[in-house]
């Protein structure tokens, strides 16, 4: 039997799912080990091997796509543990990267984070000045060259980097993506004298305008480049080693995969690679269920993220931060918090008010219940404590919880601090915990123009079921889904991932556009596609090609990516449509008559998105049977929800079927997670086994 693998690295867990020719599926997870993330990989395959009664070895030997969601890349990035990287530019701009946008101490921060904004300071270089070199070449905005490449400057920042230790070069200068013969001269003038050496040209990463934010975007790449190369071979190497014959796929931040040897030179692409796969997963579950407008919630156990799928689409960030550096890639649009099952909760030393997050706990030490070293209360605590979480049945049984351990955390900490009832200071960090979620749900709908009212909410991760109930509904939703595969769901949506690739160029223009120059620019994006498509044997499957433009009014900053007709060439008509197709996308999105053509219409990059979906998922529905679900009643126990603890219906959720309904106070336990019902609250099973819960 044949199967796709999809496996998802989080901050304390790594889920893997595995899905079979005939759609069976089965899933599973391992801790996540920080200090070597190939052995929680690993651990979590062969978990899911053992359900199958099968060794590690012949489960991947049927498999035919092992696909990976990875955080080396941002982990690499976030704790600073990247390559030593130079950096050659034109000279004069040497401290471009340094200087960065006037906004750049601020940049990614909450408001909470800048309110002292004077106290702040820039991110810490990723390349140290002595690392900065310029070199003498000029190259215009039209793409002439105006002074030529001095080739000794190249090998003098060479033989510096050399003697300094460097292990990567990112290479960018001043219009290149008009004209890269400069940087590709000195990527071979690099490769002759240091072959050993990562090199990334921003003409190859992102050709597109913006110096500061193109010139971040090649750093990050080449800091990056080395550490994720070493552990995808170290990685693929193994797996190959336990009879993988399928080549590793990544998953990328732009949504899509595309193969590990290709991913290797694209480090930037995998830095939302994990939580990209949960928005992912909404976007098929979503078309699945016929939803057009969806709220992908992922609380994990160190963050909550949110993402949007709006009219269909992904919604997408044209230029993501990460560290306070932006970069420029569209990527999926994925905001996160640090409120998840392993936030700590603690007292500000000043005011003694009760905080939760955004420090966690992590994998290990953990939560105190998992009795493994930790001594600061979590979340996660506080659930055990409060009876939604059963001890005996954490991870199927296999982690024992402790929940006295838990009880003294919180009592010692937290509750006689306050002068409070221990189980009073549990509810107190839930609802902290749950208003930080709501709120962030608020800011990525409403602040963009979004009713959340008129969008359905999915939970997952493995804290997701277990607070849905209280941060959608405070967040003003009143329908939500948790899917049967909630605590591996981002690993479902990597394993259900098309192969996309993107190409940009950026070539400004004001309107009127002429139709001629637009194909003159797009057929040779296109070709590129095709090319890739050939060179990675993608070639035969089905593919889609997609067109797209940015544009944005005169003088302003906000562009809007419209999509162009794909397949023929472009004429007069097609034009004038783009510039309405625009006009009115920029209006849905900032407001009824914000549109003003007469100030003139500036196009920015084009675009081409290449698909192929070599497996399509195709999750089988069941018929719907009785409403009734006492046959997967297991029993009953005290719950605290609010007031007080109450005698509650625990369901099996392995058990329960299509059809049957579990009216609120209840708690539905799966082997990786736990589903409350809050009192007033219904959760109907549909054809899939989705809880479809209705909020009240």
């Amino acid at each position: 039997m044949a199967h796709i693998i999809g496996v998802d690295s989080g901050g304390t867990f790594t889920d893997c799912i595995a899905i079979s020719d005939d759609d069976e599926v089965i899933w599973d997870k391992a801790p996540s080990t920080p200090s070597d993330l190939t052995r929680g990989v690993l651990a979590s395959v062969e978990n899911v091997a053992r359900l199958r009664n099968v060794e590690l070895e012949e489960l991947l030997g049927a498999t035919t796509s092992f696909v990976h969601g990875t955080t080396a890349a941002i982990n690499a990035l976030i704790t600073r543990a990247g390559a030593k990287t130079g950096l050659i530019t034109t000279m004069g701009h040497e401290d471009s990267i340094l200087i960065g946008r006037v906004y750049q101490k601020v940049a990614g921060l909450w408001e909470k984070e800048v309110t002292h904004a004077v106290k702040l300071d820039k991110p810490l270089p990723l390349v140290p000045r002595p690392l900065i070199r310029g070199v003498t070449e000029r190259i215009d905005y039209k793409g002439s060259v105006l002074v030529p490449l001095n080739q000794r400057d190249v090998e003098q920042a060479i033989e510096n980097f050399l003697a300094a230790g460097v292990e990567a070069v990112a290479v960018s200068l001043l219009w290149s993506f008009m004209n890269p013969s400069h940087e590709e001269a000195i990527k071979r003038l690099i490769e002759a004298r240091a072959p050993q050496l990562f090199v990334t040209l921003s003409s190859d990463i992102a050709p597109i305008m913006k110096e500061y934010e193109r010139t971040a975007t090649t750093v990050i790449n080449s800091y990056l480049g080395p550490v994720t190369q070493r552990y995808m071979m170290s990685l693929q190497k193994q797996l190959e080693a336990r009879k993988l014959r399928s080549p590793l796929a990544v998953m990328q931040s732009m949504g899509g995969v595309i193969y590990a040897e290709e991913a290797r030179q694209h480090s930037v692409h995998l830095l939302n690679s994990g939580p990209v796969g949960g928005v992912i997963g909404s976007l098929k579950l979503a078309s699945l269920l016929g939803l057009r407008n969806v709220i992908a919630t992922d609380v994990g156990g160190t963050s909550f993220d949110v993402g949007l799928v709006v009219e269909g689409e992904a919604s997408y960030a044209p230029s993501p931060i990460f560290g306070q550096y932006h970069v420029l890639l569209p990527m999926v649009d994925i905001v996160s918090i640090g409120a998840g099952g392993g936030s700590i909760a603690s007292l500000e030393p000043e005011t003694k008010l009760l905080r939760v997050g955004p420090q966690s706990a992590g994998a290990s030490p953990g939560p105190v219940c998992y009795d493994a070293g930790g001594a600061e209360p979590t979340v996660t605590d506080a659930d055990v404590i409060l009876g939604r979480i059963n001890p005996e049945n954490f991870w199927g049984g296999r982690l024992r919880l402790n929940r006295e351990k838990a009880l003294r955390a919180i009592e010692e900490r937290i509750a006689r601090p306050l002068g409070m009832d221990t189980i009073e200071a549990a509810k107190g960090i839930i609802d902290i915990a749950d208003a930080h979620m709501a709120d962030l749900i608020r800011k990525v709908t409403i602040e963009r123009g979004h009713d959340p009212r008129t969008f359905v909410l999915f939970a997952y991760g493995g804290g997701g079921p277990s607070h849905v109930g209280a941060y959608a509904k405070q967040a003003g939703i009143s329908q939500a889904v948790v899917s049967p595969y909630a605590p591996v769901f981002s690993a479902f949506g990597i394993a259900s991932s098309s192969h996309v690739r993107f190409y940009a160029k950026s070539e400004p223009m004001l309107a009127p556009f002429h139709a001629e120059r637009f194909n003159a620019i797009f057929r040779p994006l296109e070709e590129a596609a095709l090319a890739d498509l050939q060179r990675t044997g993608l070639s035969s499957y089905a593919h889609t090609l997609a067109r797209f433009v940015d544009l944005k009014f005169r003088r302003q900053v906000n562009e809007v990516r419209v999509p162009a007709p794909v397949g023929r060439e472009l004429d007069a008509a097609d034009m004038q449509a783009l510039v309405q197709r625009f006009c009115d996308m920029y209006e849905q999105l900032y407001g009824e008559n914000t549109a003003y053509a007469q100030a003139g219409i500036e196009l920015t990059t084009f675009r081409v998105t290449s698909t192929v979906t070599l497996q399509p998922l195709q999750l089988k529905p069941k018929p719907l049977g009785p409403a009734d679900p006492r046959p997967a009643l297991k029993a009953q126990r005290p719950v605290f929800f609010s007031g007080d603890f109450e005698p509650t219906n625990v369901y099996d959720a392995q058990l329960l079927q299509p059809g049957n309904v579990v009216r609120g106070p209840a708690v539905i336990e799966s082997p990786a997670t736990s589903l409350p019902i809050h009192p007033g609250q219904t959760a109907r099973f549909d054809e899939y086994l989705n809880a479809r819960l209705d909020l009240g």
